[in-house]
């Protein structure tokens, strides 16, 4: 790649980057309040079995949001390092590797576990697994990144080998 290509990807990448931050952020802070603020204000309030019931499901429910907020943090902190210059194969090998184990664990968690989970705390939502297509097809596209970063792994390793031939 020519240096003025190079530098667009770099100056994109920073500029995508404190964007993706600032999301991060203010998807942080809203998961918290949307999660537990009316839960966490019943167990300060009335602090009986119930409302710890009720702080327990939320917190369960919040599981697989955790691991997405997790992944877009991985997002992050690879376009920090292609802001930093770092293009190739070892970069975008752990981001893929990252971001695809996390966003399948999570719509996984969140279709399979979660209303297990709920169900044992006592708030469970009456069903033992929710159906969710957009989760399963996020599962599956984290399960395809994972296979993704293991080709990009291998291509580098391919590419070392023939360096040192050449």
């Amino acid at each position: 790649m020519t240096n003025p290509q190079v530098a667009l990807i770099r100056a994109r990448s920073a500029s995508l980057l404190r964007l993706v931050t600032g999301l991060a952020a203010v998807l942080w802070v809203l998961l918290l309040f949307e999660q537990f603020s009316a839960a966490g204000l019943r167990v300060v309030a009335h602090g009986n079995a119930a409302a710890w019931r009720a702080l327990a499901a939320q917190g369960v429910a919040a599981i697989p949001d955790v691991l997405f907020l997790l992944a877009l943090d991985g997002v992050r902190r690879a376009l920090a390092e292609f802001a930093r210059g770092q293009l190739y194969a070892p970069t975008m090998t752990r981001m893929l590797d990252r971001v695809g184990v996390l966003l399948a664990t999570a719509a996984l968690i969140g279709v399979f576990v979660v209303p297990g989970l709920q169900r044992a705390v006592g708030a469970g939502p009456g069903y033992w697994i929710a159906f969710d297509v957009s989760g399963l097809v996020l599962g599956a596209l984290g399960l395809l990144l994972t296979v993704i970063a293991r080709v990009f792994g291998r291509a580098a390793a391919l590419e070392a080998e023939l360096d040192e031939i050449f």
